[in-house]
């Protein structure tokens, strides 16, 4: 059984020639030992490759940042191409700014059988809402006793 190190070794000069799902294996089993630069080189390959839910998987193992920039502009280039369902999610993984939002609701208006997703975001994201609620207190799901 190789050590950690040796994994992640291997893993790193893996990921350096491109094997990107071998240094995802990899990383992902021993998510400790991995250095914060190499998970981020692992994130940004894959966001190279366009694998968005692995891309945000390893954002999460790794704690680094979901690259939000390069996101939108990939979500703005999809818009141009009138790729909007890769446009929603990506909007809603980077949480865009209004103006954004509003550029898809256009899009959607344009596709008469799209206009029930047109309505639902502009409710979510382009409605103002006056008085928010306040939040809810989540309720345990066991109950809890307190030992005195």
């Amino acid at each position: 059984m190789p050590s950690k190190k040796a994994d992640i070794l291997i893993a790193k000069r893996s990921l350096a020639k491109g094997y990107v799902d071998q240094a995802l294996d990899a990383f992902s089993r021993n998510p400790e030992a991995v250095e914060a630069t190499d998970w981020e080189q692992l994130r940004d390959a894959l966001l190279a490759r366009g694998r968005m839910r692995e891309m945000v998987r390893v954002c999460g193992l790794g704690s680094v940042a979901i690259p939000r920039e390069e996101i939108l502009a990939r979500a703005d280039h999809a818009l141009v191409m009138k790729h909007i369902d890769q446009v929603l999610d990506l909007y809603e993984l980077a949480g865009a700014d209004r103006a954004r939002w509003e550029k898809a609701v256009d899009v959607l208006i344009d596709m008469p059988d799209r206009r029930r997703q047109a309505v639902s975001i502009a409710d979510r994201h382009l409605v103002e809402c006056p008085n928010p609620p306040p939040p809810q207190a989540r309720v345990a799901s066991v109950s809890i006793k307190a030992v005195t």
